[in-house]
């Protein structure tokens, strides 16, 4: 006659399993937050700096004249490049390239000379130096610099700090 043994967890030992648990996903939960903050600012750092280079490109490959301006909904210029921008052949505002909307949380902000950006056929641009950049709290997240030759880079960490005044 064979004797069956039955094994199972106690009530206690599954307090304890589940308290632990808890106290575990208390401390990933805002770490998980900040990574997606983190995330979202990465990936409108890289939209804009292909958005950037994408419009120089078109100017080059075109011969023509090629604008950037922030746009809120897609379809007309704005001085907030928060909600998204749009780009467009310079003389015909109706030909639009290109529409990036951005539904995230994130501000982003433009200074420079002008709100709009502007690519010759040769890939400069006009105006002075620009950048874009985002804040975190009192500090910049992270930069886009555009020189007068149309190139674009990301700042240094020290470039960061010596610009922290602007959040």
């Amino acid at each position: 006659m064979k004797i069956l043994t039955q094994s199972a967890f106690s009530l206690y030992d599954l307090l304890i399993v589940l308290a632990l648990a808890s106290v575990g996903i208390s401390v990933a939960v805002p770490s998980l937050a900040a990574l997606q903050q983190k995330s979202e600012r990465d990936a409108l750092r890289n939209h804009l700096h292909v958005s950037l280079n994408h419009a120089r490109l078109q100017a080059i490959l075109n011969n023509t004249s090629v604008e950037l301006c922030g746009s809120i909904d897609g379809a007309t210029c704005s001085r907030d490049w928060s909600q998204g921008w749009r780009m467009h052949v310079m003389n015909t505002p109706e030909h639009v390239v290109l529409i990036q909307q951005h539904r995230g949380s994130a501000t982003l902000k433009w200074a420079g000379f002008d709100s709009r950006i502007r690519f010759h056929s040769n890939g400069t641009s006009p105006s002075s130096n620009g950048r874009f950049f985002q804040c975190k709290g009192n500090d910049i997240a992270w930069q886009l610099i555009l020189n007068r030759q149309g190139r674009v880079r990301l700042a240094s960490p020290q470039e960061d700090l010596a610009e922290a005044h602007r959040c």
